[in-house]
């Protein structure tokens, strides 16, 4: 008798996607996919859409378990506050980014008024408060909680500092929606995310899912959703432990709305002459960009990257008033698609940009530095040398064959040699060709090593083309 399909569904932030898999051998079959513009105002509307093409292709058995994600809504914001840019603030990101989040702004030291009111219209989720070692500094802290006790943020603000004046902490916070976790920087160069994320993955299922539609699906499926980039994390954290040989990866995930960029390497590699600063590198990283993104996001990306764009556009000999026509378009019709070869240029110059961008924000950086003892050589943030395979994943990159968009996230920038990007070798590009990462994700908790070979299985290798109108 055959078994019943999975179901698996991403609500995006343009689209929303879904896939039905059967069990086959030691992965999964694709039994069907589709897709439709996601119905922003009720997100329960787009789910049911897709679920019901997909129940055609079930079978007799049936549809069985269902599993969605989203990252619709903009989804989860995280603004962090910590003591230093340097320590509490950068793993304060770290964990925010990890658990499926994203970080609309960061704050160091004592908060201002200037600063809180800014965060009160930026009306994050979640505010990430750290700072402090287990014992260590206390005053900022102390202030920084009487600061956000006196505003109008209604976010859950989840305190993750200095333990030893969390219950004092906590007591300043009353009247706000407070919880604790553990402290993420217990001591100096120690850092414990797991149960800060385990805290914003708990407070993405109580608020997220509250809105939109999304308790409508829950309660009718009964399955708890994930963030998208959790889902993707995941998986990227996965396929090296079942696939020992796809060590050494990263991800591009590039969505209308963000870019995120996941790496799953080994990187704090000191060595003669070489020092390493800062905070010791996660193993498997995530780093977001709100400004980054084709289709909600274009007009930020057009503005963050012009200088890089500009460049393209003449270098191609394409017009730029045609190129700024086209992007005001997408910003007021994201569901577009290219409509002329030019368009799917303009679309490739602009999804260049991203990934390029993308991977010089979550590459470190290598700086030379003459000392009378000789030259050393400072590297601070993730070393991505040793990247061998990159797959690009989301609506254009997925589609795109040819491997010079994906192959932006090793080109160097003509900028001082004595102070360069830790930017991939030469990896090998892939695409993820029926865009299921997102989908697979899903499936991780429950179906780990089907859903890595999976994964890996659909990826197609990509050649350098040269692209041309």
């Amino acid at each position: 008798m055959p078994e019943p399909a999975w179901l698996s569904v991403d609500i995006g932030s343009t689209f929303t996607k879904g896939a039905l898999f059967v069990p086959e051998g030691d992965a999964l079959a694709l039994r069907a996919q589709s897709a439709v513009p996601t119905t922003v105002d009720d997100l329960s509307r787009g789910f049911e859409i897709v679920e019901a093409a997909l129940k055609a292709a079930a079978g007799p058995a049936g549809i069985g378990r269902a599993y969605f994600s989203s990252s619709a809504r903009g989804g989860l914001k995280i603004a962090a506050v910590g003591l230093t840019t340097d320590l509490t603030v950068s793993i304060a990101r770290l964990a925010a980014c990890s658990a499926g989040g994203k970080v609309v702004k960061a704050y160091s030291y004592r908060l201002t008024r200037a600063e809180i009111e800014e965060l009160e219209g930026l009306a994050p989720d979640i505010v990430l408060f750290t700072g402090g070692t287990d014992g260590g500094h206390e005053r900022t802290n102390l202030a920084n909680a009487e600061a956000l006790a006196a505003s109008s943020l209604t976010a859950v603000i989840l305190y993750a500092g200095n333990a030893k004046i969390q219950d004092e902490v906590l007591a300043r916070l009353k009247g706000k929606n407070a919880v604790a976790a553990a402290n993420v920087m217990p001591e100096v160069g120690e850092v414990r995310i797991e149960p800060a994320r385990e805290v914003i993955r708990r407070v993405f299922l109580e608020r997220i899912v509250d809105g939109k539609g999304l308790s409508r699906i829950v309660r009718r499926i009964g399955t708890d959703p994930k963030p998208t980039p959790l889902a993707v994390y995941d998986l990227v954290r996965t396929i090296p432990e079942v696939l020992p040989d796809w060590d050494d990866l990263a991800v591009i995930d590039m969505g209308g709305a963000t870019t995120d960029f996941y790496s799953n390497t080994e990187s704090d590699r000191a060595g003669d002459g070489v020092l390493v600063k800062g905070l010791p590198e996660p193993r498997v990283k995530r780093t977001v960009e709100g400004d980054l993104g084709l289709r909600v996001s274009v007009l930020a990306l057009a503005a963050s990257q012009a200088g890089e764009i500009e460049d393209r556009l003449t270098a191609e000999g394409l017009d730029k008033p045609g190129f700024d026509a086209y992007v005001a378009a997408v910003a007021a019709r994201p569901e577009a698609v290219p409509g002329s070869r030019l368009e799917e240029r303009y679309d490739a110059i602009l999804a260049g940009a991203c990934v390029r961008a993308a991977a010089l924000r979550h590459a470190g950086r290598q700086t030379r530095l003459a000392t009378l003892q000789g030259v050393v050589h400072i590297r601070r943030g993730k070393d991505l040398s040793r990247l061998r395979r990159i797959v690009g994943s989301g609506g254009f990159l997925s589609r795109c064959s040819d491997a010079s968009v994906l192959a932006e996230a090793c080109l160097r920038p003509r900028e001082d040699p004595e102070d360069r990007p830790l930017l991939p070798a030469a990896p090998e590009l892939f695409s993820d060709a029926l865009y299921l990462f997102p989908l697979l994700g899903n499936l991780v908790a429950d179906h780990p090593a089907e859903a890595a070979r999976t994964a890996v299985r659909q990826t197609i290798k990509l050649e350098q083309a040269r692209s041309s109108i």
